[in-house]
């Protein structure tokens, strides 16, 4: 699976709801193939959202740890559940390569989304973890790091 890099209509449009979960199994499967072949790249991508690899549907693929080298995690049709405290932090994007974005991301978050057997499942991020699961849910509404950053000079 390739990359879509951010001159691409389809990352600046929302993407739609998972209907049947068997229907996106092979896709799922390439974003965590995508992420495992690219552990060794710099940056290392550590979470990758459908519509960065062309499909517009509501999946995300991400390290649970937030590390290179964590348990790949992929969820599906995922919400934001609550957001706590806010601060700023410098992130880049994967689609944007080179660039860097100054945001304001809550600290501690909860999502919540399906897994692929089918199962309600919901997670809790803090710091990178949290800014992870932001980032990443923004892809799913169609919004880039540049449209809610400052780039940095």
């Amino acid at each position: 699976m390739e990359l879509v890099k951010a001159s691409s209509p389809v990352l600046r449009r929302k993407s739609v709801e998972v209907k049947d979960i068997g229907s996106i199994t092979e896709l799922a499967r390439g974003m965590v193939d995508y992420l495992v072949a690219h552990s060794a790249d710099e940056p290392s991508p550590v979470s990758v959202a459908a519509p960065q690899l062309g499909h517009l549907v509501r999946i995300i693929a991400f390290r649970i740890n937030a590390s290179p080298v964590g348990d790949i995690q992929v969820l599906i049709n995922p919400t934001l559940v609550y957001g706590k405290g806010f601060h700023v932090v410098r992130e880049g994007c994967l689609s944007l390569p080179g660039k860097a974005f100054m945001v304001r991301r809550h600290k501690t978050v909860k999502i919540r989304g399906w897994t692929l057997d089918d199962k309600l499942r919901s997670f809790r991020g803090r710091d990178f973890l949290a800014q992870i699961f932001e980032h990443e849910i923004n892809h799913l509404d169609g919004i880039l790091v540049d449209k809610v950053g400052e780039k940095v000079k």
